[in-house]
Formats: structure tokens, C-alpha cells, sequence
């Protein structure tokens, strides 16, 4: 099975468990990103997991042999399926993926026939599988058509113990007063057009500090330190900076623990999900229909601008105003009504 980035590796949670549903004697191996990789290789469906460093070869951090090194060792194992769960959405991402699937040598190539991308299966999904519909059902179809078996289970996500014993400190003890409560604030992300302004979340964090007794955490991955540096210095009240201090491991698990995540559209958006986290995600031009949490609608609040421009696709914007009409009053108030308070 193929997944690309650690939002899809969390939606594609249930794909996963119904390949394995589907086939329960089979070996069943996973291709994902760098990113998501630490993550993947906990999933307990799962007997082998590679991690494909696309980014880093296109990003030129990485050779181009390093791609064909692992899929030399891929296509020593001789598949007899390989699945692309997730969409085909360009001309360039169908080549690639087509040239993945040829060079695997799998007997059964199934996967989006989108672009050119089916000339390259054996087993082709409708384009319009991926069409309006949330990504999780998307590529849980596909798993279908692969011969897996749904369940109702939902999303899901697991961590190291490794990280239970780093970080359980954080969580030892009474809480301090008997409404205090728990928030991680995740201001930064992937895509700059999808990030709210920092000094907006601190207003937010300070008003949930005064109205709820809150202990805030800020969380940030590599190279997102100076966004959560940017939001504590505009805060009144202390915060637990985590900030390049955690792996994905440690996220989920820490996640696990709060009473509440304010986050923008993110990987991270969906790790707090699986993770049990109660949700508050601010959204700038994707759709939340698509990409939203995939969580029971009690759990969360998605917070955006009614504008006719959203959704949109743009990767950049000059103007992103999607983001600027979202106040720090409706986020607050998002965050009050969504919070689980804990004795």
C-alpha cells in the first residue's frame, strides 16, 4: 500500500485496517513518507513499513539513486498487489506514481484512474471515487475495491511507549486547581497559507488562561520554533513550550492527554483527532468536507470565513482572507463550547 503524508497516514487508518480485514493471512508492507514513517511503523496491521523520502529528493537534500535503491529492494519482494490509496491529482503526481507502480513490478496494480495514472493498473478506481467526498471514505473505497473488508472503527493512531515514559511527568499529579484544563495550541503547519497569525492564538490562549484556569501547550515540528516563540512572546501568561522538543510519537501521546487542541489545518489536526484530543481547527482555503477531522461531530469545531473564493487550492495567496476574517472571538468561543473539562 502506498500513503503519502501523516494526515493521510491517520485517514488512511481504516483503508489499512480493512486491507488487513480483507486479507489476514497476507504480508502486508506500507510505503509513506519520511514525515509519517514514524508514526506508520506502529500501526499493528502492518508487517513492513518503508519510508519513501520524496521530499527530500525533489527538495534535492537527497539523491535521486536513493529512489531507485528502495524501489530495487521493493521489487525484490515480489508483490502480488500494490495499492495507491490516495488521489491522483496531477499530470506530473500520475508519472510518478505510475513509474512507482511499474517499478514494484506487482502482478495487481490498483489504484485513482486519473490523468494517465490508469494506463499504468490492472485494477482501475472511478475518478469520481475522490470526488466531494471526505478523504477517509475516499481511500477506504479504494481499500474496498482492493478486496478489504470495512469495519466501523474509525480513525485511529499509535505511539511509542518510549514516549509514555519521556513525557508522563507532564501529566503526573493533581492538576493544579479543580478547573484547570489542559490545551494545546498548534499555530504553525506545512503550507504558510494555511497558518493563522500567531499573535491571533496568543489572544486566545490568554483569554482560555483567565476564563478556564488553562495550562497551555505549544507545539510546533521542525523548523516551527520561531511561530511558537512568536505566540509566547505575545502572551501575558506562561505556556509549556514544546516546540521542536517532540517526534510524532510523543505528539499523539501528549495529545492523548488534553482537555482541548486549537490548530490550524494540519498533520497535527489529525493526529490530536485519532489521539482523542476534543478539536478546534481553523481553516483557510481547503474544505473541511474534504479535509477536515474525521471524528464524531461532537468532538470538534471547524472555525473559517464564509467567503465565495473558499475553498481553493492555491498553495500560495497574497492575500489569504480566509484566515484574516477569522477573529480571535470566534475562535474563542469555538474553544469554550468545545472544551472537555476534566475534575
Amino acid at each position: 500500500m502506498i500513503v503519502a503524508g501523516i494526515g493521510d497516514l491517520v485517514l488512511a487508518s481504516p483503508a489499512i485496517r480493512a486491507i488487513r480485514n480483507g486479507y489476514p493471512g497476507a504480508e502486508i508492507h506500507l510505503l509513506t513518507s519520511a514525515e509519517a514513517f514514524p508514526l506508520a511503523r506502529n500501526y499493528p496491521y502492518i508487517d513492513r513499513t518503508h519510508s519513501f523520502p520524496l521530499r527530500e529528493i525533489l527538495a534535492k537534500k537527497q539523491p535521486l539513486s536513493t529512489a531507485w535503491k528502495i524501489l530495487s529492494q521493493l521489487r525484490r519482494v515480489r508483490f502480488d498487489m500494490a495499492v495507491n490509496l490516495y488521489s491522483v491529482d496531477s499530470r506530473v503526481g500520475a508519472v510518478r506514481m505510475a513509474a512507482l507502480f511499474l517499478a514494484v513490478g506487482a502482478k495487481e496494480r490498483v489504484g485513482h484512474d486519473n490523468l494517465g495514472f490508469g494506463l499504468a493498473l490492472t485494477n482501475k478506481i472511478p475518478r469520481d471515487v475522490f470526488c466531494g467526498r471526505h478523504k477517509m471514505d475516499s481511500m477506504l473505497e479504494v481499500s474496498i475495491y482492493a478486496g478489504g473488508k470495512a469495519d466501523d472503527k474509525g480513525i485511529e493512531i499509535f505511539w511509542e511507549k518510549a514516549s509514555e515514559e519521556k513525557w508522563s511527568q507532564l501529566f503526573d499529579g493533581p492538576r493544579v486547581g479543580a478547573d484547570e484544563v489542559r490545551i494545546g495550541i498548534n499555530p504553525g503547519g506545512y503550507r504558510p497559507n494555511r497558518r493563522w497569525e500567531p499573535r491571533r492564538f496568543a489572544a486566545v490562549a490568554d483569554r482560555l488562561c483567565d476564563a478556564l484556569n488553562a495550562k497551555i501547550f505549544i507545539f510546533g515540528g521542525p523548523g516551527e520554533e520561531k511561530i511558537a516563540a512568536a505566540v509566547v512572546d505575545e502572551m501575558k501568561h506562561d505556556a509549556v513550550v514544546l516546540a521542536g522538543k517532540l517526534n510524532l510519537n510523543d505528539l499523539a501521546y501528549i495529545a492523548s492527554h488534553l482537555d482541548l487542541m486549537l490548530t490550524n489545518d494540519s498533520g497535527p489536526m489529525h493526529i490530536a483527532a485519532a489521539a482523542g484530543a476534543p478539536l478546534v481547527v481553523i481553516f483557510g482555503p481547503s474544505d473541511p468536507k474534504i479535509f477536515g477531522p474525521r471524528i464524531p461531530e461532537d468532538r470538534y469545531e471547524i472555525v473559517h470565513a464564509n467567503l465565495d473564493c473558499h475553498p481553493c487550492s492555491k498553495s500560495k495567496c497574497e492575500h489569504v482572507t480566509c484566515l484574516k476574517e477569522i477573529s480571535p472571538d470566534d475562535v474563542f468561543e469555538a474553544a469554550i463550547r468545545k472544551c472537555r473539562r476534566k475534575n
